[in-house]
């Protein structure tokens, strides 16, 4: 059971982590910025980091549905459904980037970026609000 407390603490800590990136990234979103090239290139270059440890905690959420042995349980199934959610609301933001970086408007792009945000960072932690998670993950 070495395996699993090792990826057990990797979750948690990808799950952190994506936490903070999301309020970072409401930073790099929500800011001024002098120039449209500072803001276009800061978040381009956010992006992939972003995107990394949201897969990486999926995939370390799915290890350890793989080392309890893929028992059909509720919390996994939600985990699993909070984290598609997550993942398509980022990729819909990254469309609507695309389209507002080909028309050079970033007023709506702001103002969807920051609801998407913020449902993402409530979706990340309802796991957290949950009594029994403690119980649940060890």
């Amino acid at each position: 059971m070495q395996g699993y407390e090792f990826f057990l603490a990797l979750h948690l800590y990808t799950l952190y982590a994506s936490a903070f990136l999301i309020l970072f990234y409401l930073g790099l979103t929500q800011g001024n910025f002098k120039t449209e090239f500072i803001f276009i290139r800061r978040i381009r270059l956010f992006l992939p980091i972003f995107y990394l440890f949201l897969i990486l905690a999926l995939f370390t959420g799915l290890l350890l549905w793989a080392l309890k042995g893929f028992e059909a349980n509720l919390r996994f199934f939600m985990m699993l459904l909070m984290w598609i959610l997550i993942l398509t609301l980022a990729i819909f933001q990254f469309i609507l980037f695309k389209k507002a970086r080909s028309v050079r408007r970033y007023v709506g792009f702001r103002w969807a970026s920051l609801a998407i945000l913020l449902i993402e960072l409530l979706l990340l932690a309802i796991p957290f609000i949950d009594v029994s998670y403690a119980v649940f993950v060890s």
